[in-house]
């Protein structure tokens, strides 16, 4: 044996030598320990129920009294029972229960020599109580109620005892035949697997090998093979309410995990310049799983890690030297990355020659729903034929012809059926509501006066000059458009005087309501449109020739259904209403007056919802009038005109999709 072979050796009795003792004083058996001989030697079922309460509760049966060691596992949150000198018989090795707290049980046959070992991992979601009770040959775990926290230590059993120390430990205690060369070729190996601070005060720490080499190995309560922690206190106060989380207005979540999650055992380990041989042996002890190495691996492995998982530290010296792992049940081949790619690689030609090696076998499927060229593209892209595979298409049975290897026809037929399925169809209706209403208001004042005096009226003025005069006056403030004239005439016997007023006045009140409500059927997932309305020309001159081209001015309805699993649709829907507008012209060419909505939206079967709405107010007074009179009280009404115009429009787009049952 090499000198490197001699020092792993070391840490291995040394390793045995501290996990049969640390645990001692806890009163259960460490990782060394054998079962009762009367005890059982056969896990035979794992069955999971509930009690009265819904708490979940796990029974282990066995072909005896079964001794177990309970263990505590955090980050994740786990309980870890080994079961010593018992090995599994179970075909199923993952049970999910998914309440109160425990997401699944798994069982494996943790070792299988020299003393087997099988585990039972209960992986939790929070921190649960439970209880152990036995049960004739049976164990019991229970979950929930008043039982020990999974945060406390874990109860003894009187019928597991520590094992003897191992035998290979005499080799180890003699002193290592040169020393100094094998120092010189491991100047510095640690492997520690906890603090030594949390070794039992009775535990007595025993040379491994000269301390120059400084090979230090402790027990472990970390991981599953480990002691229990220490009971925890009795509470001297009542426990502090539950905390509640602060409310977040989102949540996190992690589409895809790229990076491996590990959960071995953890372990503190450095190494100087190892021989990775003996560093694979020093891994199979600690998981219990099969190595085999590959001819060609070889190499020295300096690391130091801390509290790491010894698969997390196992594949970080693989990938420094190149190398790979290939696991089978509880066997694990190690060999170069180029080799085992090679291998993957060789597989895989292997398999795609044995598979083209048969006769293909020739199908035609007519189809009833798709057409065959869209469906023959889906194949032909999809990845779905073997390299011998080959579609032909006849459009006018609409059926394809499909030639392939055995193996593929069944999925080739499945993808078809799935394919050619029959597409429902939506009744989709819009209704445009527009309404408005109009109140105008005009008022308006004509007056005026004359005055007349002269001999003829017996009215002269009694001067030499002027000895007659006239004076006449008038005010016209139209208003109402003459719809109403009230008119006064005032005048003295003579007529020398007279005074004429017309009052004139108009109020115009107005309600109108247009309704529009086109209707179109189409297949899902497939445009529809429908339109009704004018096509205006207009023409355009140019020095060569003349275009005419045509504007629609229409009520248009285009809509793209899409019916989900739900039974809801999403409608891509575009609703216009235009109508020319002959008060405004460009030349003969009217305006067109456009009502317009676009937008995407989700309803369910059968509803009606309101798309777009616009809501107009249009509010207007105006005054006209001789300045300074028309803002004197009362009197100012002779001398202004005043006009009032309330106008109120609004415009309402309904849908209504309705799913068409084909009877």
């Amino acid at each position: 044996m090499s000198k490197h072979g001699v020092l792993i050796l070391a840490a291995w009795a040394a390793l045995s030598l501290v996990a049969g003792t640390a645990v001692a004083g806890d009163g259960v058996s460490g990782p060394g320990a054998v079962a009762d001989p009367a005890g059982a030697r056969n896990l035979k079922a794992v069955e999971v129920s509930t009690d009265t309460g819904g708490n979940p509760v796990v029974t282990l049966s066995g072909d005896g009294p079964l001794a177990y060691e309970p263990q505590l596992v955090e980050r994740p949150t786990r309980l870890v029972l080994d079961l010593p000198g018992v090995i599994s018989r179970l075909t199923t090795r993952q049970i999910p229960v998914g309440k109160g707290g425990v997401v699944r049980v798994r069982t494996a046959q943790y070792r299988a020599d020299p003393e087997p070992v099988s585990r039972v991992v209960f992986d939790l979601d929070q921190t649960v109580p439970y209880t152990i009770s036995r049960e004739g040959s049976n164990l019991v775990v229970t979950f929930g109620g008043l039982a020990t926290p999974v945060a406390a230590a874990a109860p003894a059993l009187a019928d597991s005892r520590p094992a003897d120390p191992p035998a290979a430990l005499a080799a180890v205690e003699r002193p290592v035949p040169q020393a100094a060369p094998v120092e010189a070729a491991l100047a510095a190996a640690r492997v520690e697997l906890v603090p030594q601070a949390a070794l039992p005060a009775e535990a007595p720490s025993r040379a491994v090998a000269p301390e120059s080499m400084e090979v230090l190995l402790h027990a472990i309560p970390v991981m599953a093979a480990e002691a229990p922690p220490a009971p925890a206190p009795a509470p001297t106060a009542a426990p502090a309410a539950p905390r509640t989380a602060a409310p977040t207005s989102f949540e996190t979540k992690t589409i895809a995990k790229d990076q491996v999650q590990f959960s071995g055992k953890r372990l503190s380990l450095q190494l100087v310049d190892a021989d990775i041989k003996q560093v694979f042996r020093l891994f199979h002890e600690l998981s219990g799983l099969n190595f085999v190495l590959d001819p060609s691996v070889d190499g020295r492995v300096t690391i130091v890690l801390d509290n790491t998982p010894w698969d997390q530290a196992l594949d970080i010296i693989l990938k420094n030297n190149g190398l790979d792992k290939v696991m089978e049940d509880n066997v694990i081949r190690i060999a170069s990355t180029q080799k085992l790619a090679a291998e993957a690689a060789g597989r895989k030609q292997l398999k795609e020659a044995k598979e083209l090696e048969v006769e293909p076998t020739t199908i035609t499927r007519t189809l009833s729903y798709a057409k065959a060229k869209d469906v023959e593209r889906v194949i032909r892209d999809g990845g779905v034929l073997s390299a011998r595979g080959r579609v032909i298409v006849d459009e006018r049975t609409n059926t394809l012809i499909i030639s392939d290897i055995p193996k593929k026809v069944e999925p080739l037929d499945k993808l078809i059926s799935t394919l050619d399925a029959e597409t429902p169809q939506v009744m989709i209706e819009a209704r445009i509501v527009e309404t408005s209403r109009e109140f105008v208001q005009d008022f308006g004042v004509k007056w005026g006066l004359s005055a007349i005096a002269d001999a003829s009226r017996g009215t002269a003025t009694a001067l030499n000059f002027p000895h007659n005069a006239s004076m006449k006056y008038g005010l016209n403030l139209p208003g109402g458009g003459g719809a109403s004239n009230l008119a006064f005439k005032f005048g003295n016997v003579l007529d020398s005087f007279t005074l004429d007023v017309a009052l004139n006045a108009l109020e115009t009140e107005g309600r109108g309501r247009i309704l529009s409500s086109p209707k179109i059927a189409t297949q899902n997932n497939e445009r529809a449109e429908i339109e009704q309305g004018v096509r205006i020309p207009v023409v355009n001159t140019t020095a060569t020739e003349i275009n005419v081209e045509f504007v629609s001015a229409s009520l248009k309805l285009g809509v793209t259904p899409q019916i989900t699993a739900e039974g809801t649709i999403i409608l891509d829907v575009l609703v216009e209403n235009n109508s020319p507008d002959f008060v405004n012209r460009v030349g003969d060419v009217p305006a067109i007056r456009t009502q317009r909505a676009q937008t995407k939206i989700l309803i369910g079967d059968g509803g009606t919802t309101v798309i777009g709405g616009i809501f107009t107010i249009n509010e207007a007074a105006s005054e006209a009038g001789v300045p300074w009179f028309r803002k004197i009280p009362v009197l100012g009404w002779l001398f202004k005109q005043k006009n009032i115009t309330n106008e109120n429009r609004e415009l309402l787009i309904f849908i209504t999709p309705k799913i068409l049952k084909v009877s």
